[in-house]
């Protein structure tokens, strides 16, 4: 794999000088476009190309591997937002639910208080109407008791 080295200007540091930069003895070199590495200004120039090319190859995947890094990290974060959000909502919705769920319960109850009461009055008429049957039994007897002495 060949990489274009091309050496690019030294940036402006955020004081505003280029000293601090040029102190280190490094340069840095745009290897592929987004990708800028930085080497020692001091390098020996009898280094094996190969050697050079192995070491710009290793750098390259190191910075490529620290920015997945940190996309993979955003990603997390973005995610644990988006989870946070769903907990929030799911948490509300629990607690509507909850509360439906309570009122129901309260008119299930109010409910089976009302059947009893109605299947208790059924059964109250019921002894009535037994009663009522009976007396009007009794009263056929004694009208037909009656009839006979006549």
């Amino acid at each position: 794999m060949s990489f274009p080295v091309v050496a690019t200007s030294f940036g402006v540091s955020q004081s505003g000088s280029q000293a601090g930069e040029k102190k280190g003895g490094y340069v840095h070199y745009e290897v592929e476009p987004g990708f800028t590495i930085r080497m020692r200004h001091d390098i020996d120039p009898t280094t094996d190309p190969k050697k050079l090319k192995r070491i710009i190859s290793n750098r390259v995947a190191a910075q490529k591997s620290r920015w997945k890094k940190v996309q993979y990290l955003d990603a997390l974060v973005k995610r644990s937002m988006e989870l946070q959000g769903q907990v929030s909502m799911l948490r509300s919705e629990l607690a509507i639910a909850s509360e439906h769920k309570r009122r129901l319960e309260n008119e299930q109850r109010q409910l089976k208080e009302y059947i009893s009461a109605r299947l208790q009055r059924c059964i109250e008429n019921d002894g009535v109407i037994k009663e009522g049957k009976a007396e009007i039994e009794r009263l056929k007897n004694n009208l037909a008791t009656l009839s006979n002495l006549a």
